[in-house]
């Protein structure tokens, strides 16, 4: 009984860190691959369901073959199961695993009617599970909590397939409620990392200031669009540059913060606008006053449209400081992105040029060309 307990808690613990760990780096992949996060959910989800799935009919067959006993696959299965379950966000790829899951432990021995109610019961705790993860794993007492009577359920369940003791059942009940705590802290570990990761990579992408992207993001992403588009992977990518009018007498007027002011409203407002128009599609801050917005899936001539909307809009806009009123204006040049456009830089660059020529043609003005 030592050496089985030795072994599942040995397996479960190395197995577990290992489960995770290639689970969270999958995650984090797709997250990268989908720029979208709808798709991520509904696409990207699938890879962790296959992934897991893999995992629990493979621990199926390797007990089958007797190259791994029942008291260890037992516990991996359950861990795969919860971990799994507390971690997908998408109802349909939750429902799928639990599918796999339910045909995997429907394998076991020969299942009564009442087995197979009380699997399908365990089953329906991991979709309730699934839907308050979010609360169950914000606190470890919860966690324990729920771990506790769902690892008795489990092995009871089990006990009913195999005639183990009583005895057998509390030590690796034991066991498995170890690795459940090594799991949690082993995942809070691992998402407060990510967290932090997260913070540095979105303070280095964004602006202090207004809290849209910044330059570094913007060169990084219409890179990323400017190869997709030689690629023929998009048909056609607009690029907008703004410049907010007579910023420099806002500042000498006003004051600085009041400039600080003018920049975060505007920003704020435009941003609101594009993603209500395409959520896909983001605004940068170039530096100082100017701002770049990327379209991507539209033509020239609907973007020249969605800008010109925006700009009639951008009438309604007072922003208020220190008992002033400020109203502004903006000019805008647009351009889309050419098969002869060598670098990225070329159509930056002739964007900026339209910019130029509406500021001079009196500002307040849209002027687009390619």
């Amino acid at each position: 009984m030592v050496l089985h307990l030795f072994n599942t808690f040995f397996w479960s613990f190395f197995f577990a860190i290992g489960y995770i760990s290639i689970y969270r780096r999958i995650e984090e992949g797709t997250i990268r691959w989908y720029r979208s996060k709808q798709t991520m959910l509904k696409f990207g989800e699938l890879a962790l369901v296959a992934y897991a799935s893999t995992v629990e009919i493979s621990l199926r067959i390797l007990h089958h073959f007797l190259t791994t006993n029942m008291w260890t696959m037992v516990n991996l299965q359950t861990v795969v199961a919860l971990y799994t379950c507390l971690t997908l966000r998408n109802k349909g790829a939750n429902l799928l695993f639990l599918l796999v899951t339910l045909a995997t432990f429907g394998s076991y021995g020969t299942l009564t009617w009442g087995l197979w109610l009380a699997l399908i019961g365990l089953l329906l705790i991991l979709f309730v599970v699934n839907q308050q993860s979010t609360w169950l794993v914000s606190r470890f007492s919860r966690y324990l909590g729920f771990v506790i009577p769902f690892g008795t359920f489990t092995w009871l369940l089990f006990k009913a397939f195999y005639a183990f003791s009583w005895w057998s059942l509390m030590v690796q009940l034991f066991c498995y409620v170890c690795v459940e705590t090594i799991v949690f802290h082993y995942s809070t570990l691992l998402k407060n990392r990510g967290a932090a990761s997260a913070k540095l990579i979105y303070e280095t992408m964004h602006d202090k200031l207004t809290g849209v992207q910044n330059w570094a993001k913007f060169n990084q992403d219409f890179q990323l669009y400017h190869e997709l588009m030689l690629s023929t992977q998009i048909n056609e990518i607009v690029l907008v540059a703004i410049d907010i009018d007579h910023f420099k007498q806002i500042n000498d007027t006003y004051g600085h913060l009041a400039g600080n002011a003018v920049l975060t409203n505007f920003a704020h407002n435009l941003q609101t606008y594009i993603h209500e128009v395409n959520s896909e599609w983001e605004v940068y801050r170039a530096g100082g006053e100017e701002f770049n917005v990327i379209m991507a899936g539209i033509d020239q001539p609907s973007a020249q449209q969605a800008m010109q909307a925006y700009c009639q809009q951008l009438r309604d806009l007072h922003i208020t400081y220190g008992g002033t009123v400020i109203d502004i204006t903006i000019s805008v040049g647009i351009t889309k992105l050419l098969g002869n456009d060598v670098q990225a830089e070329d159509t930056i660059k002739r964007a900026d040029q339209y910019l130029y020529q509406a500021k001079q043609a009196g500002r307040d003005a849209i002027i687009a060309g390619y």
